[in-house]
């Protein structure tokens, strides 16, 4: 029941106006650039559509320098292959005011105004969908800010380095309903230290989606950033890493000894997955009596991701 494809809605978006660098150094500028460089070609290289307005290119960078000119006409002493590497990400960028154009250009960032196509069609989207402004790190933009453009308001994610990007899937999942046919697509994004087999399907759940939703992201979510951690200080000791979960708010358990011995039980928590099998001897319970979420112990997969393989009511003991 998974979905390959992150397809609409457009979520990610380029603030052109962080391209300002009056008052910067060109040392400054290029590391800049080459951090936005990254974050851009990892998000495009991921399959992730990026949008930017069609006149990006036109904005002031320094005082009478457009961005066009520092890009193309290498302006200032910033090494020519990250501004070529930028220009070319750019033109792999789809164009968002070919759909809209009536937008507030005059916006408030945490308080600063700033003049920005981009984020005013950012905050006109906000209402409905959870959106990130792509920035240079110089702009001083990062992370969650509230942003007003005329008489809407919100809040917006702001990235300037690829390493937030895991932060921004995670609160998309949290603050959005994602579609179910989307989920496991932005799930891939926001949770790199797992992996997902082919056959999960929520409608192996005895709750339906709406009513797990909450629980499998926050599942995802403890078992992605601590899960891992907690092994590895714990020398696996189970007792331990379930007492480390349970900080977190997740109550996992592993297999009992009888289940074990149950060969009938223990087969129904082997799943095969690229070609070899798995045993999923951890779960977690959404109630005492149903929805269970079985998975492996960190680093069984070969590139040392843990395995989410079965989503069920309940399997025999």
């Amino acid at each position: 029941m998974q979905s390959e494809k992150l397809g609409e809605p457009r979520r990610l978006v380029i603030d052109e106006s962080s391209f300002s660098f009056h008052d910067v150094d060109d040392i400054e500028v290029e590391y800049a650039i080459d951090d936005f460089n990254d974050l851009l070609s990892e998000i495009l290289r991921s399959g992730i559509t990026v949008a930017k307005f069609s006149c990006c290119l036109d904005v002031e960078c320094r005082t009478g320098l457009p961005l066009y000119k520092l890009l193309y006409e290498q302006a200032a002493a910033i090494d020519a292959e990250t501004l070529r590497r930028c220009s070319a990400l750019l033109d792999r960028c789809t164009d968002w005011d070919e759909e809209v154009d009536d937008v507030s250009t005059i916006c408030k960032v945490a308080g600063e105004q700033v003049e920005s196509w981009s984020l005013g069609y950012a905050i006109m989207r906000s209402s409905t969908h959870f959106m990130a402004c792509l920035v240079c790190s110089t702009a001083g933009r990062r992370g969650l800010l509230t942003v007003s453009a005329g008489d809407l308001s919100g809040e917006i994610y702001f990235l300037a380095e690829a390493s937030s990007l895991v932060e921004y899937w995670q609160l998309t999942l949290t603050r959005e309903k994602i579609r179910i046919e989307n989920f496991f697509s932005i799930a891939n994004h926001a949770f790199p230290h797992l992996a997902f087999h082919s056959d999960l399907d929520f409608r192996k759940f005895r709750g339906g989606y709406e009513e797990v939703y909450d629980w499998v992201v926050q599942t995802f979510t403890v078992l992605n950033n601590f899960l891992g951690q907690s092994f590895e200080a714990r020398k696996g000791v189970r007792h331990l890493v379930q007492r480390d979960m349970a900080s977190h708010g997740l109550e996992i358990s592993p297999e009992s000894s009888q289940t074990h011995k149950n060969r009938k039980a223990a087969g129904q928590r082997v799943v095969k997955h690229s070609g070899e099998l798995h045993l999923c001897e951890w779960h977690a319970k959404r109630l005492w009596n149903t929805d269970r979420i079985h998975f492996t112990t960190p680093g069984s997969l070969s590139d040392g991701r843990t395995l989410i393989g079965i989503f069920v009511q309940h399997l025999d003991t």
